[in-house]
């Protein structure tokens, strides 16, 4: 019996070790990971809890810069709210070079005698379902109202879903939800701790990661389809609820390097992005799986009055327009995205007031 306890304990001490083992190894390939592709040991900057869209980046609302204001004469005043992920928020990029940055300056720049006040409110990680959230948060809390609400989505929507292959899925949802339901889950979620630490677990999260680069999604799923109606429905709602407040609502499917249909015309462009993209070569279900959920998103939204295409809209750049991961921009990339959006938003926003005598031309 001595013998057989001995053994058992032993076993079970380096089933320990190989567990922590396993999770040292996983910490180490995704903290290293996240280096390369973003210069940083973690994605993005701190997380903070927020009641109502789960959460918000710590250093706030991201400024924008070139906006203009004229007191006490709203004809003139335009306000566009800005929604999306860290393509939207560019927080890696001096924040004079983000979208709405640009934005702002292209339309203060020529739409006299209107004036421009962008806000950018994209937070990092954030796809259509917690900026449903943070739409609502906004026309709750913000004191200034928009006159057009843009959403940019289209990278965070196919990444999540592949990952989980969840209807719902967003940044954080198998973790939140493994930490509020795992209680009553399971025989194991009367220890909370250990709970929640197998939901946070690099392990985990490298395991998804591997299973999302190695197995083709398929696009005639029951999940892929519930999760599109999800998202049309969201970008429905958001388009009633911007015009009870008056404002107008665009939705732009970002341009993404694993969905265009086309190399860029440039060839030596195209040679220095194939050198440049990590996994384009290592990790051949990634375009496919991206192409699968965004192809979805792409046919269920079409002909949507609110809806712009931008899938193609880089394909004339002179630069490379993508970072390492092939979702984030360069400059080029972001000044390419601005250009293809903006004929669009000064169709919702024209500026057609005749200036006033003296006044601004």
């Amino acid at each position: 019996m001595k013998r057989f306890l001995s053994l058992a304990g032993r076993t079970v001490k380096w089933l320990i070790v190989a567990v922590l083992a396993v999770e040292v190894l996983s910490f180490a390939v995704i903290t290293t990971s996240n280096w390369i592709i973003y210069g940083n040991l973690r994605e993005g900057p701190k997380a903070v809890y927020d009641p109502y869209t789960l959460f918000l980046m710590e250093n706030g609302v991201w400024p924008t810069a070139n906006c203009e204001v004229v007191p006490n004469h709203p004809e003139l005043s335009r306000t566009i709210w800005f929604f999306g992920g860290s393509t939207m928020r560019a927080s890696s990029a001096p924040y004079e070079r983000s979208i709405p940055s640009l934005v702002a300056k292209a339309l203060n720049e020529r739409d006299k005698p209107c004036v421009f006040n962008c806000m950018n409110f994209g937070v990092n990680s954030f796809n259509s379902l917690l900026e449903i959230k943070y739409l609502q948060k906004q026309f709750l809390e913000y004191i200034i109202r928009p006159n057009l609400v843009v959403f940019y989505d289209g990278a965070n929507d196919a990444n999540y879903f592949a990952v989980q292959k969840d209807p719902y899925a967003h940044e954080g949802k198998e973790r939140a939800q493994g930490v509020i339901e795992s209680y009553y889950k399971s025989g194991v979620g009367i220890l909370k701790p250990l709970n929640a630490a197998y939901f946070a677990s690099f392990t985990r999260e490298l395991l998804q990661k591997f299973l999302y680069t190695a197995t083709p999604l398929d696009p005639n799923s029951p999940e892929l389809a519930t999760f599109v109606a999800q998202a049309v429905a969201r970008y429905d709602f958001a388009e009633r609820l911007s015009a009870c407040y008056g404002a107008k609502f665009l939705l732009f499917l970002q341009p993404l390097y694993w969905v265009e249909t086309a190399p860029p015309a440039d060839a030596t462009v195209a040679a220095k992005e194939q050198e440049l993209i990590l996994g384009r070569k290592t990790f051949p279900h990634v375009r496919g799986n991206f192409n699968t959920v965004y192809a979805a998103l792409e046919k269920a939204l079409a002909g949507k009055p609110y809806f712009v295409n931008l899938r193609d809209s880089l394909n004339g750049r002179a630069a490379p327009a993508y970072t390492a991961d092939g979702v984030h921009n360069t400059d080029t990339g972001r000044e390419g995205i601005v250009a293809a959006m903006l004929p669009h938003i000064r169709d919702r926003l024209p500026c057609n007031l005749a200036p006033e005598p003296g006044g601004r031309q």
